[in-house]
């Protein structure tokens, strides 16, 4: 295998090999670093993939990720820190019928089918996407115009229920 991003995940697993990196946004696939969230996407992305095998003898694959990404802050358009540290293990699975079959058994179980060539690039990025917050915001964004706008408009639901007494 000539490109160093791709592992023989049966392999890496029966060997318990470990493998560390890390990756600017922009070298990533177009799904991540077009995405609208990144305030700067030349951010650096660690991580970390360990193989193994888990106490059924099914092999797996440990990955962590960690970043410290600038987002954009959903309600005043500020860049906002956001700290990433993700963490799964998946479980490798020679043939579908029993990925199905674990997966059915166990709600929290993260598994996919044995390939003969996994590019990790790839489980990054997935981890990535899959750790980002539906709508990043500061808790408190400093906008006192915006707590001033917010504050004079009375509770819809209080004049619902004003509307429903008549």
């Amino acid at each position: 295998m000539l490109d160093p991003n791709l592992i023989d995940p049966g392999v890496f697993a029966a060997e318990s090999r470990r493998l560390q990196g890390s990756f600017s946004l922009s070298d990533l696939d177009e799904r991540v670093w077009s995405h609208e969230y990144f305030a700067d996407k030349q951010a650096c992305v660690s991580y970390s993939l360990s193989g193994g095998h888990d106490r059924l003898q099914r092999p797996f694959l440990d990955l962590t990720v960690t970043a410290d990404l600038p987002l954009y802050c959903q309600r005043c358009v500020k860049p906002m820190p956001f700290r990433m540290e993700e963490s799964s293990r998946i479980v490798l699975f020679a043939d579908e019928e029993r990925l199905d079959e674990a997966m059915l058994a166990d709600d929290e179980l993260e598994g996919m089918l044995l390939e003969k060539e996994l590019d990790v690039r790839g489980l990054v990025e997935d981890q990535i996407l899959m750790a980002l917050p539906f709508s990043p915001r500061h808790d408190d964004c400093g906008n006192t115009a915006l707590e001033a706008v917010n504050q004079d408009k009375p509770n819809p639901f209080a004049v619902l229920a004003g509307l429903k007494s008549r």
